[in-house]
Parts: C-alpha cells; structure tokens; sequence
C-alpha cells in the first residue's frame, strides 16, 4: 500500500552580505545517497521559505520509524544543513470482517488455538454470547479469558474478566462473631481482627444492636471497619463506618435529630432522638476511660455527677454507616 504525508520544515539560508535565492531541495529517507543524488523537489526562488510543504512518499517502507533528512539548494551553489526528524508507519490492522474464531479458557491458558470455542465463522458484525462450561471452575473467583483469530491466523490480545461461582449448597449458616478494626491502620486479614461475640446468633440480623467498643481515639473521618463470620466458616463484605465530627450540640441536632443537651453540664444532661428509635450512647472521660455504653430510646437522662469535671467524648451511633462524634463539658 502506498503512502504519502506531508512534511512541514522551516528552512532559513545564512548567507554573506547578500542572500541568496533558493532553487530546490532534496530529500531522503534513512540512507543519504550524497548532496544532489537524492529525491528532488522544485521550490520558487526565494531566500527564505518557512513552513515548507513536501509530499514525503514512504511507499515500500516497513512499519515502524524511519529518519528522514532534507536540505535545499541555493544559486550560488551551496547546499543548506540537512534537516532531520523521523516518521512512524503504522501497519493496518485487519478489518473485523476477517475475523473466523473466538475462543475462552478459564484460569491457566492451554495456548493459542487450544481454548473453548465461543464463536466461529467469517464475519463479527455484532457483539457474541456465549455460555461459557463452568465445570472445571472453582468456588469463589475465577477469571474467564478470551482472544480471536483472524483467517491468516494472527491472534488478538488475550482479555479478561472475573467470574464468581458460588457454592449451590443451601444449608444456611448463623453468624456467630464479629470482628472490627480501625481505619487508618492496617487491616490484619480475616480472623485476626479485635474479636466480639454475638448475642443470639442468626443467619441474619439488620436489627442487630451493635456493642463492641468503640475506639476513644476515632476521629472525624476515621473508620471503624466491621464483618461478620457465620458457622460455615464463611465471611461477610467488611462494612464501614465513618466517623463524623461536630464543634458543638447545636450542630449535632441540626445534621442528625439527636438533641444533647444542656452543654456544658453540671450533673448530668439529656438524649433525646426525634423519631424515639434505639440510639447506642458511648462516653469516655477526660482520661480516656469509658463510662457509659447502652443503647437508649426516647429521651434519656444520663447522670455523671459523681464523675470528674472537664471535656467528655461522646460518640452517638444511629445510622448503620455513620457514628457521630461531639465534646461534651462538665462544669
């Protein structure tokens, strides 16, 4: 296939006292054949041409880069330095209509040709579906590959996806433990996180009161990263729950409907939630000691008058991906 670009070169000849008019140029590609023993092209007389244009034939040239050089010729018998630069010949790739074969593997590629077929014929106009044998698969995740053929027999690039199999087994386990760990930290895989047992274990439990501890250290924006394990030996997603941080009370009622107050306090202060569901109260001391951890509803009053006086840290968890941070003071 013949091929043809353009080729844009700013050409300036530095003369003596007087310029001189510039005749014709010459060009090559890869191999100089030596001053005026290349390819030819005219050019108007002029002592200087920018932004020249020259129709560069690469007919015959192989895919990949070639360096190309190119100078002028001036009437007083001088030659111009030769510019260089390089073109790039890009093979064409085969049209889709020349596709004959599609094949898929799972896991571990037995080699170009030894694959499941997916598809076969003379023409891919139109996205394939196939039903891939999942017999040799194993539970859990498994990758599916895919590649095609063309009639001359070249291959594409190999892709891939991921598949789940899951067990068909329908005994149905209990969850019977918790485990948790804090983000920024390092998740310590599973079973090797802080353990918590399970009050009344069940194969599912949406309403389930959480009551393992909480962190005194969680900050805004800190996660406390929960999952569950069941009596298979199956574990769950590992879910999150981020911490939100608020300057005051007032702040407090208005993004969450959870009412603290007065604050500061003198004895005690009160909880109250707008819609009177289960709300789980946690409270550390200025000393980082916990002194109050239940689950309240309705409006609840909390009496810490025989606790020291200073900045208490309460965390306030309703929502299922959110707990909520605030400093409360005693007076």
């Amino acid at each position: 296939m013949k091929r043809a670009t353009v080729w844009l070169a700013a050409l300036a000849l530095a003369g003596g006292a007087q310029a001189q008019n510039i005749l014709r140029g010459e060009y090559f590609i890869d191999q100089d054949q030596g001053f005026g023993q290349n390819i030819a092209f005219e050019i108007t007389d002029a002592s200087e041409v920018a932004d020249l244009n020259v129709a560069i034939d690469l007919a015959g040239y192989d895919p990949g880069t070639h360096t190309i050089g190119i100078r002028t010729y001036d009437d007083s018998s001088r030659w111009s330095l030769t510019n260089f630069s390089r073109a790039v010949i890009i093979a064409p790739a085969a049209p889709l209509d020349d596709l004959v074969e599609v094949e898929y593997f799972l896991n571990q590629d037995p080699y170009f040709g030894e694959g499941m077929t997916a598809w076969t014929g003379n023409s891919l106009d139109e996205p394939i579906t196939f039903s891939p044998d999942l017999s040799n698969a194993v539970v859990g995740i498994n990758t599916l590959f895919i590649r095609s053929r063309t009639s001359d027999g070249r291959w594409s690039l190999t892709n891939h996806s991921a598949i789940v199999v899951i067990d068909l087994d329908t005994t149905i386990g209990v969850i019977d433990r918790i485990e948790t760990f804090a983000l920024p930290g390092v998740d310590p895989g599973f079973g090797n996180a802080d353990q918590h047992t399970v009050t009344g274990p069940g194969s599912e439990m949406t309403d389930y009161v959480f009551t393992a501890p909480i962190p005194v250290d969680l900050v805004v924006y800190d996660t406390l990263m929960v999952r569950s394990h069941d009596s298979r030996g199956f574990w769950s997603l590992t879910n999150k729950v981020i911490v939100a941080g608020y300057t005051n009370v007032e702040d407090l009622a208005s993004a969450t409907n959870i009412s603290v107050y007065p604050n500061p306090f003198a004895e005690g202060f009160t909880v109250k939630t707008e819609d009177g569901g289960p709300l789980r109260v946690i409270l550390y001391d200025p000393q980082g000691k916990l002194v109050y951890d239940r689950v309240i509803t309705g409006n609840t009053q909390i009496d810490l008058s025989r606790h020291a006086s200073g900045s208490y840290t309460a965390f306030f968890w309703k929502d299922l991906e959110r707990m909520h941070r605030v400093s409360l003071v005693k007076q």
